[in-house]
C-alpha cells in the first residue's frame, strides 16, 4: 500500500526532479505548486510524461476518469498526489473483496 506521503515523494523527486528536471531539488516544490502554468510551469510533454509515469508505477488509467476529474486533480501536486492516493486505495479495497 502506497501512503500519500510516498505517493507526493514519487511526484516530487522521481518525476519533477528526476525525470523532468524542472527543477533541483525537491525543497523547491510547494505541494500547493500549480503543475501547469504558473508554479511548475509543466508544457504538455512533460506532463504527458508525468502522468505515464503515475499510470506506470500505480496501475492507474488516466483515460478512465471524466476529463473534468483529471483538470481538477492535477491543478497541483498535493491534489495529484491526493488523487492517485484514492485510487489506489480503491484498488486495494477492491483486490480485497
Amino acid at each position: 500500500m502506497s501512503s500519500l506521503e510516498s505517493i507526493t515523494q514519487f511526484i516530487k523527486q522521481d518525476i519533477i526532479v528526476d525525470n523532468l528536471e524542472v527543477v533541483d531539488s525537491i525543497d523547491e516544490i510547494e505541494d500547493d505548486a500549480q503543475l501547469i502554468g504558473d508554479g511548475l510551469d509543466l508544457d504538455s510533454i512533460e506532463v504527458l510524461d508525468l502522468v505515464v509515469s503515475i499510470e506506470k508505477k500505480y496501475n492507474l488509467k488516466f483515460k478512465d476518469y471524466p476529463e473534468q476529474t483529471i483538470q481538477e486533480k492535477m491543478k497541483n501536486v498535493s491534489t495529484l498526489a491526493s488523487f492517485v492516493h484514492e485510487q489506489v486505495e480503491a484498488q486495494t479495497t477492491a483486490e480485497a473483496c
